[in-house]
């Protein structure tokens, strides 16, 4: 069945099946509209269990290799341009081993942005930093290296192909103080490049402040169940950046489809633009295995962004770029000139955790707790609405998207909320064109205790029925 034999030091089956079967769609060996065999066939032939098969299907349905058709059974989706099949990198890198209580607060927020921090590993953390500033000599206490120190971008490039399949060296690694400080530092290295900006929209609202600051011209692409429209974006339009949020788009969810993220590539290698890849959380995917990133399919049209913001902790202030090398000259120049910097000691910190093995098993153990928060708070949505709202988006990150029928409800002021004690965000709060997202809100889990889920979605309901009440 599919040609297909799992290996003993790839990975878990269902990785090395879903790889597989997107290396056969990809490569034309699997044409467009071949039906997929039964998963209970499939299961059988493989020697697998039958569960294993159907998140494979789903995964890659979620992604838009497959499309599932009521009665007939799964097949392979149109649109999907065949390419020769890529050879797979090398690497001579070996795999690792696998708070006081919150003071009760007057508002439920429903914050989205803020991982669980009662789970920070404060013991361990403060380990490290203890080793680190005791084993370290004194430069450790001085402006660190521009582009990072190198024991974490070192860590940092073994993790991202251990987990994420990206194959960098260390030299590609630029570390950063968070996200927005990456953004900031590409606005001005590029600011002499281009001057055109593509986001998507909604998206969250700091980026396109980031670039308009630099006197970027930011044209705002509309994001559908399939991520940006990249159609939208004319083949004669001016070179410049375009910001995807691939694995898991915010604020609706999408998963940008693997349709899109070929004419995404194809319009960048065509027209000169280059595609910056914001993963801010493809971490926390909670049905199926995490994404593969968009950069694994073009490294050299591909800046990747990534935070420990969302992972760990926002205090860490680290997060990092992995730049195409024709690039890396630039950023590295501009960094230097705004002398931008992160703690030599938080860094190195961060590189002896990621090496024993802690970062990925906080991970692990996150991730079940959000899928855990996640299924609560979602059941707690549809006890109390029914079919008056809707759950959207992919099963990820640390938020629940819901939209409510504005038929029912008529356009509402979300800012009223924080006289039953909530406070969340709308779409339309992360959108550049207001009214067109109307009843669509976004309701974070990740530092919210179980009580506070129980209870913030009641008061929600009851601001909800006055709005009903008052039509």
């Amino acid at each position: 069945m599919f040609g297909f034999a799992p290996t003993a030091d790839a990975g878990s089956v269902t990785k090395q099946l879903a790889d597989y079967l997107r290396r056969c769609i990809e490569s034309g060996e699997m044409a467009c509209g071949t039906r997929s065999p039964p998963t209970r066939k499939a299961a059988e032939e493989l020697h697998i269990a039958r569960n294993l098969v159907i998140e494979v299907y789903e995964q890659l349905t979620a992604e838009g290799y497959l499309t599932s058709r009521t009665g007939s059974g799964t097949y392979v989706a149109d649109g999907i341009e065949i390419r020769p099949a890529r050879e797979l990198p090398t690497s001579s890198t070996t795999e690792t081993a696998p708070v006081p209580d919150r003071k009760e607060r007057r508002f439920i927020d429903f914050d989205t942005g803020t991982p669980d921090l009662k789970h920070f590993p404060r013991r361990l953390w403060s380990k490290y930093v203890r080793e680190t500033m005791n084993s370290e000599p004194d430069h450790i206490f001085t402006y660190s290296d521009i582009q990072g120190m190198r024991p974490l971008r070192e860590a940092i490039s073994r993790y991202v192909y251990r987990v994420k399949g990206i194959s960098c060296s260390a030299d590609q690694i630029m570390v950063t103080s968070g996200g927005s400080e990456g953004f900031l530092l590409l606005a001005s290295a590029f600011a002499n490049l281009f001057r055109h900006v593509y986001i998507e929209e909604p998206t969250i609202g700091f980026v396109a402040d980031i670039f308009q600051k630099w006197n970027y011209a930011v044209h705002p692409i509309d994001v559908d169940k399939q991520g940006m429209m990249i159609s939208r974006i004319p083949p004669e339009a001016a070179a410049g950046l375009m910001i995807l949020t691939p694995s898991h788009q915010y604020p609706t969810g999408s998963i940008l489809s693997i349709q899109r993220r070929q004419q995404a590539v194809q319009l960048a290698e065509a027209a000169g633009h280059y595609l910056l890849e914001d993963d801010y959380n493809s971490e926390f995917r909670h049905k199926g295995a995490p994404v593969p990133p968009l950069q694994v399919m073009a490294p050299s049209r591909v800046i990747y962004a990534a935070t420990f913001s969302k992972t760990l902790s926002p205090a860490l202030r680290i997060g990092f770029l992995i730049v195409p090398s024709g690039l890396m000259e630039r950023v590295m120049s501009t960094k230097s000139e705004l002398h931008l910097t992160t703690s030599g000691i938080t860094q190195l910190a961060l590189a002896r955790f990621m090496e024993d093995g802690h970062y990925e098993r906080h991970i692990h153990k996150m991730r079940a707790v959000y899928k855990r928060k996640r299924m609560f708070l979602a059941e707690q949505c549809r006890r109390l609405f029914g079919d008056a709202a809707t759950i959207l988006g992919d099963e990820a990150g640390m938020h629940v998207q819901l939209a409510f029928d504005p038929g029912r409800y008529g356009p509402i002021d979300w800012n009223e909320l924080e006289t039953f004690g909530v406070r969340l965000g709308s779409f339309d709060d992360y959108a550049r064109v207001k009214g067109r997202h109307n009843g669509k809100i976004v309701l974070g889990y990740g530092n919210l205790t179980e009580e506070e889920i129980a209870e913030g979605p009641l008061r929600l309901h009851r601001f909800m029925e006055t709005k009903e009440a008052g039509r």
